[in-house]
């Protein structure tokens, strides 16, 4: 069980680096996209008992999956 946690938050990590990288490279959107989903996982995986710290990070993620998808296509 430890072990599918771990992995889960490896690659929500993942996801962030990609999207930082994809971001930096020029590709805002699909960067924006990585982020999002890679918060939105960090944010689940935290099994948290206070409701605030635990739905606010999901509410921005969501919110910045929005804004990704509202973005102009670049090129």
């Amino acid at each position: 069980m430890s072990l599918k946690i771990s992995s889960t938050k490896f690659l929500a990590y993942f996801a962030v680096v990609v999207g930082l990288v994809a971001g930096i490279a020029g590709y805002v959107r699909a960067g924006a996209l990585f982020i999002a989903v890679g918060a939105l996982s960090v944010s689940i995986s935290h099994h948290s008992s206070r409701r605030f710290e635990r739905y606010l990070p999901i509410l921005l993620a969501i919110a910045l999956f929005v804004l990704a998808l509202a973005l102009p296509r670049g090129r």
